[in-house]
Formats: C-alpha cells, structure tokens, sequence
C-alpha cells in the first residue's frame, strides 16, 4: 500500500473510532458485560498468574527485546550480518519501544478520563466521562488517567516488525505479531475493568500511526525493503 494512503487511512480510522466512540454508549454496553455487581470483573486484578502472564510477563518480553536491539546497534559492524536487524532497523525498533509508551502515558496524564473500575456504575467513586466532556473541577478529586491504554502500547510497538522484515511473510508476520500481542494484554485490561475497549483501540491505531511516521523518517518502506540496508 502506498505510503501516504496508509498514513490516510491510519488518521482517518483514529478519527472515526473517537467519533463513533464518543457518541454512543458502546463502551458502556462492552464493559456491562464484563462487569457483576456481585462477584466483580470477569478477572480479578490481584490474581498473581493472570497478572504475571498478561500484565509483569509483556513488560519482561519488551525489555528483553530492547536488550537484544541495543545489542544489535553495539556490535562492530563487522559482526552485523550475524544478526538480523541492521544498526538502521535496531534504532528504528528501539524509538518504536521507547516512543510509543512515552507518548500513550503522557496523553494518559491529560485527558482525566477514568478507566471503568474507578467509576460509579462499576463500584468506583469517580463519574463517567467521555474523552471530549468537560472536566468538572470539584477540589480535592483525583484526575483520571484512563485513556488511552498505555500498558499494551508497548505490544503494539511490535507492529514496527513489519517495516524491518525482508520478505512479504516476514513484514505480515511481524505486523500480526504486534497485534496478537497488544490485544492479548489489550483484552486483560478490559476483563478486569482497568481500560474500555475505545481506550486499546484508540492505541493500537495511534501505535500504527507512530510507527508509519518513524518508518518514513528512517527510510524503511514495508513494500520496497527485500535487501538487506547497510549497518
């Protein structure tokens, strides 16, 4: 697809999903179905295997893969071909890491939006409110920090995979790879009540929509790269 189609498409989708989001009550309807007022979420967030698999286990993985690509830029130049990522493509993948969960974790700070167990109508305190309704000052009340979801923004950085594969299966592969794994931690986030599922899909697009950008400013095109770039 063409670059600056997919860059189009990517803005169009992110617009589209806040929109449609922000009009309906379909967050709501996803998380009712998640949520017993008498036994809580579908996943207790205190339970230490799902917590170590979907949420501390992900954290492990991302950095162990940042280990590995700081690694690949470290080495003499003279030892690359050995690895399979170019200096070039470690760097790339190492900023997709780093800006992605930088860049969801700001946004978490300022948009004062509550994740669903912090609400009234799940057993919170706090009030619902969607992304573009105003704040209420009340003195006193702590800000949301809900949206969008920052803790599979780190997955979802994976999906850069796809700009640093040599053949068509290797860029989907790695393309599906970034998915699978962001919605897997995605998916945990809203079983138990921490994210709506507007807040992964706002990231998942906004993660895609990053990675394009950085692909572009350090010259990796998806469909063109079949030759391995010098280090």
């Amino acid at each position: 697809m063409n670059g600056n189609r997919a860059l189009l498409i990517t803005g169009l989708l992110l617009v589209l999903t806040l929109a449609v989001f922000e009009t309906t009550s379909l967050d709501l309807l996803v998380q009712d179905r998640l949520y017993d007022p008498v036994r809580g979420w579908c996943v207790d967030r205190d339970a230490p295997l799902p917590r170590l698999i979907f949420y501390d286990g992900p954290k492990v993985i991302v950095g162990v893969i940042g280990a590995f690509l700081f690694l690949c830029v470290a080495v003499p130049a003279s030892k690359s071909a050995k690895f399979p990522f170019s200096r070039r493509e470690a760097v790339f993948l190492i900023v997709c890491l780093g800006l992605i969960p930088l860049t969801a974790g700001t946004l978490k700070k300022t948009t004062g939006v509550f994740g669903p167990w912090k609400i009234a109508r799940y057993g919170g305190e706090q009030p619902y409110r969607k992304l573009f309704e105003a704040i209420p000052h009340v003195p006193g009340r702590e800000r949301g920090r809900g949206f969008p979801a920052a803790h599979c923004s780190g997955a979802f950085a994976l999906m850069g995979l796809y700009f640093v594969g040599k053949t068509r299966t290797a860029r989907w592969s790695g393309l599906a790879l970034g998915l699978a794994a962001g919605w897997i931690v995605g998916v945990y986030q809203l079983l138990k009540g921490a994210h709506y599922l507007s807040h992964t899909i706002v990231t998942m697009l906004l993660a895609w929509l990053i990675v394009q950008l950085l692909a572009r400013a350090f010259g990796l095109g998806g469909e063109t790269l079949k030759v391995r770039p010098s280090p």
